[in-house]
């Protein structure tokens, strides 16, 4: 045990996607058994699956932790009731709003013990281990990225709106719009209802606080954020496998990859930009990946290669602007700092 926890420590980043892959994939066929087959008693095993990449940094930010625990019981499970409570009412408003499955205690009995992997990863920002809680802390912090959470809410919509025009200048946002499910307040309470289901399930809490939260600073502290987003578009569509086979979708032809890879570079790169520019802010990163899904679910997009390329040239942008070909500076919030290592300002005072 002590041979592998000690590889694990020294190769975190390849620890990161055997953990993550080994979670997901080895779960992976409690996709097809809920989604077709209607087994819904696996649905447990596909939200911890699916909270794969959160999970391994997690596990692996346990295993590295080298400082004692901090805080109380009480507090950490106070966040994890809290957040089990939260986690169950958004999943049971989803499957009743937009699923329109019938309200009743069955519902709500299944819902609140699927949930609880969920509610875990949301409570790990409470955690008692320094280690974790450290890069998790970021999933509920608001403070100081009011803007940047609002620029990643719009962004997608933008460009969603963008390409429509570019498609139909005329006709093309009406149409958009007359396939809209409501309008006027039902209309807000849907998408308000959607957003906030995509970012608990799972694009914040499953994801980003895995790819983005635990991965890119790693990655940033040894490459610079272009390569970064090359590496984690590499294995990020690939980890959906189970998922988009259960789905229909042809995962096993070459081809759909090819289509694939393309756009979820653009999205890494924006996911990756916002990270940065708020300073490692899981949230932002997670109100990026849902808003944009919530886009795609309300609007109806004529013409997918238009969006596909709005978004390409919309993250070209970002990188020439920001320049991500260049290392972050090593104490940039959004870079790994080994918690071994003496902290900057302290050895800064210790010279002079």
């Amino acid at each position: 045990m002590k041979k592998i926890t000690g590889w694990i420590k020294r190769h975190q980043i390849i620890a990161f996607f055997v953990i993550t892959f080994g979670i997901t994939w080895g779960l992976g066929f409690s996709y097809d058994a809920v989604m077709n087959k209607g087994i819904f008693l696996l649905a447990p095993l596909v939200f911890i699956a699916t909270c794969g990449p959160a999970l391994a940094g997690i596990i692996i930010s346990s295993i590295c932790n080298t400082r004692p625990r901090e805080g109380s019981k009480r507090t950490y499970r106070i966040a994890f009731l809290v957040a089990w409570a939260v986690s169950t009412l958004v999943c049971v408003a989803h499957n009743t709003i937009i699923n329109h499955a019938p309200l009743n205690p069955i519902l709500v009995a299944i819902t609140s013990i699927t949930v609880i992997p969920v509610a875990f990863v949301i409570s790990m920002a409470y955690s008692r281990l320094p280690a974790v809680k450290r890069f998790m802390a970021s999933l509920l912090r608001l403070r100081r990225v009011w803007g940047w959470a609002l620029l990643a809410l719009l962004w997608t919509p933008a460009l969603v709106v963008v390409a429509i025009f570019i498609k139909a200048p005329r006709s093309g946002l009406p149409i958009a719009i007359n396939h809209l499910p409501a309008t006027g307040l039902p209309l807000v309470g849907l998408v308000a209802v959607a957003f906030i289901y995509q970012f608990f399930f799972f694009n914040a809490t499953g994801e980003e606080a895995g790819w983005r939260g635990f991965a890119l600073p790693r990655l940033q502290a040894q490459v610079s954020p272009l390569v970064a987003c090359l590496v984690l578009n590499a294995f990020w569509p690939l980890w959906h496998f189970f998922l988009w086979m259960a789905e229909g979708k042809p995962v096993l032809s070459l081809g759909y990859w090819g289509e694939a890879y393309r756009p979820l570079l653009s999205a890494t790169v924006l996911i990756v930009w916002f990270y940065n520019r708020s300073k490692g802010s899981i949230l932002v990163a997670g109100i990026a990946h849902a808003a944009a899904n919530t886009a795609f679910a309300f609007l109806v997009i004529p013409e997918w290669r238009i969006f596909d390329w709005t978004a390409a040239v919309a993250s070209l942008l970002l990188i020439l602007v920001s320049r991500m070909w260049k290392k972050l500076p090593s104490e940039h919030p959004a870079v790994y700092q080994d918690p071994g290592l003496p902290d900057k300002k302290q050895m800064d005072l210790e010279v002079k």
